[in-house]
């Protein structure tokens, strides 16, 4: 069974000196979250937690709330008898207290019975811990991609976002299969990258680009916005950002491989 090494231990709270005098004289002191510890890879995970799949990876770290895990698993099932096959993906943080892991939330997608080429996997790259409050608690983006296809097409991206017990996200196609690079003269044809997934953002670009073989939403952008309706302006802001981040970099990456 793995094991979970203890990490040495961190103050939870700071105490902040009372920064002025009324007349009823001192105030007391307030409790101020400490500062978060760093995000860091590990290679195992303790007894009590839950991995679905292959294990791809595992982070832990310290902030306000405590010590804290992320799992990501990943399964895949080859073709069975109706000539089917599956790929599912999981991910679940966990808090972890004296050595003993509680569940906080958990991820299950995946595509299921695909009669082509099924695929879902994690991408690593965008998964991040951001400190979006004040309360010195992290919360968790990681991000995803899956598909059943048999063409060279933009995969099913999703970007979500968990803090506390609350979940966002960004859902959509990343840029896989969008642009090609002429062999010959090194020039790039197809649908650029939007600018943003505004309807009127699309339409224009469709318009400056003569028509596309696709529909909006286009590859690269996500659905809409709905998701953070009612959630503090900073998440979806950092989400934004995030997305489009990633969107260059896997647009840039596949041009490149056309090179390699």
């Amino acid at each position: 069974m793995r094991r979970f090494s203890a990490r040495p231990p961190l103050a939870a709270l700071l105490l902040a000196l009372a920064g002025c005098h009324g007349q009823g004289g001192a105030q007391p002191a307030a409790e101020v979250p400490a500062e978060p510890g760093p995000v860091s890879r590990v290679a195992t995970v303790p007894k009590g937690v839950e991995v679905k799949g292959k294990l791809v990876a595992a982070y832990s770290w310290r902030d306000s709330a405590g010590d804290n895990l992320l799992v990501l698993g990943e399964t895949h099932e080859d073709r069975a008898s109706d000539e089917t096959e599956s790929s599912r993906l999981y991910a679940a943080q966990y808090r972890v207290d004296a050595g003993r892991p509680k569940r906080l939330w958990a991820l299950n997608d995946g595509v299921d019975q695909c009669l082509f080429d099924a695929s879902a996997e994690f991408d690593l790259p965008a998964v991040s811990f951001p400190m979006l409050g004040r309360d010195g608690a992290r919360a968790v983006a990681l991000a995803y991609r899956q598909t059943c296809t048999s063409d060279v097409s933009p995969n099913e991206y999703k970007l979500i976002l968990h803090a506390g017990a609350d979940k966002y996200g960004l859902r959509g196609a990343d840029r896989y299969g969008v642009r090609n690079r002429d062999q010959k003269t090194g020039e790039v044809e197809g649908l650029p990258l939007p600018a943003d997934c505004s309807a009127g953002s699309q339409r224009d670009l469709l318009r400056r680009e003569g028509g596309s073989l696709f529909e909006p939403p286009l590859p690269g952008c996500y659905q809409d916005e709905h998701d953070f309706a009612k959630a503090p302006p900073a998440y979806l802001k950092y989400m934004k950002k995030q997305w489009f981040k990633r969107m260059r970099e896997l647009d840039q990456a596949w041009l490149d491989g056309q090179t390699a």
